[in-house]
């Protein structure tokens, strides 16, 4: 694409109201047309192809201030390097490099077909060899399930860790990379479909929790104890984190990512007291961030380098896909949410 074919105006979806206020299904989401960035010294512009619709976007969307509309959506995506803004550090991704992208700031959104990013923090190279489209999901999904599984290792759990939401994409890839890395996933998932799905990519332990809960969460404390897991990771909160908290060894931890059940509760205060257990919490961006610049910038570097390998078909961090358009992406996104599917993430096509 030459600089005469980049279009002076774009289309992107944002956010114009919340609606009541409780649910993704209350906002207003509208196609609106912009023009196009330009890119300033040290930023290019990347002509998306794709991004993801990650759960952890919805929250912003409804529960943000009234002053904060109209809201851009969208965190990450991926596209192709058509224009640069000149600067030195746009050499490391000069116009037709295949890249990745995240968002900061809020005022860009991934549901964009333009985006303008900086060319050191806010571009990440993809690999040659994987169509780009398929690098949609390079960040928040794959970056999660690294960060969750160097975390229990520096707190101690390098045998196993017991990992709720099992079924979700990071679930998925948990299951899959944990082995290239000597660990075992205790799976914890509420239906039994959800149990085939984990059962088809090869997970050995599954709890389902749609049975009693004096049965389920037996079996949940002796695979604890079986394969020595002593870090657990719940995305679910509600009362799953006080049975999570139960289920633990003493001195083992909990850290929280995440919040499908709403506010966690169920807490047995003599877990915290007397045994010693510790409630934490993991969140990606303080994972990237933790240590320093040096150690922020090593860790990018080693975590890059796992995702960018694991990003082809079959490969450990592979998403399976099912294509929107921006039109349609809000009836999609609430169809989704009325589903129990798990096996495949929204994703909005631009190109």
């Amino acid at each position: 694409m030459t600089a005469s074919e980049i279009p002076n105006e774009m289309k992107r979806l944002v956010v114009t109201s919340a609606g009541k206020g409780t649910s993704v299904a209350d906002c207003t989401i509208e196609v609106e047309t912009v023009p196009t960035p330009t890119p300033k010294s040290g930023e290019v512009l990347v002509k998306v192809t794709a991004a993801p619709i990650n759960p952890s976007d919805y929250g912003s969307w409804y529960l943000s201030k009234a002053d904060s509309y109209p809201i851009v959506m969208g965190l990450e995506g991926c596209g192709v390097v058509v224009a640069t803004g000149g600067g030195l550090t746009t050499y490391r991704c000069p116009v037709g490099t295949k890249v990745g992208f995240v968002c900061g700031g809020g005022k860009q959104g991934s549901y964009s077909q333009y985006v303008t990013m900086n060319a050191i923090t806010e571009i990440f190279p993809m690999p040659d060899d994987v169509p780009i489209e398929d690098c949609a999901s390079f960040m928040v999904n794959p970056y999660t399930a690294v960060g969750i599984l160097d975390t229990a290792q520096q707190a101690g759990s390098t045998k196993a860790i017991v990992h709720t939401a099992a079924a979700s994409q990071v679930g998925q890839m948990l299951n899959k990379l944990a082995p290239m890395q000597d660990m075992e996933i205790i799976n914890v998932v509420r239906r039994e479909e959800q149990k085939k799905l984990l059962e088809e990519l090869g997970a050995k332990h599954i709890v389902v929790t749609s049975g009693e809960e004096e049965v389920w969460k037996k079996e949940l404390k002796d695979k604890v104890k079986e394969l020595e897991a002593t870090c657990a990771f719940d995305a679910v909160a509600g009362d799953m984190t006080g049975h999570l908290l139960d289920v633990m060894p003493i001195k083992g931890s909990l850290y929280l990512y995440g919040a499908l059940a709403g506010k966690a509760g169920n807490i047995n205060p003599s877990d915290l007291i007397y045994r010693k257990k510790q409630l934490k919490s993991f969140y990606l961006t303080s994972w990237i961030k933790s240590g320093g610049s040096y150690q922020m910038v090593k860790r990018m570097m080693s975590a890059g380098n796992l995702v960018n390998s694991g990003l082809g078909q079959g490969g450990w961090c592979c998403s399976q896909f099912e294509d929107v358009t921006m039109e349609k992406a809000h009836q999609s996104i609430v169809e989704a949410l009325d589903s129990s599917i798990t096996g495949k993430k929204l994703r909005i096509r631009f190109d």
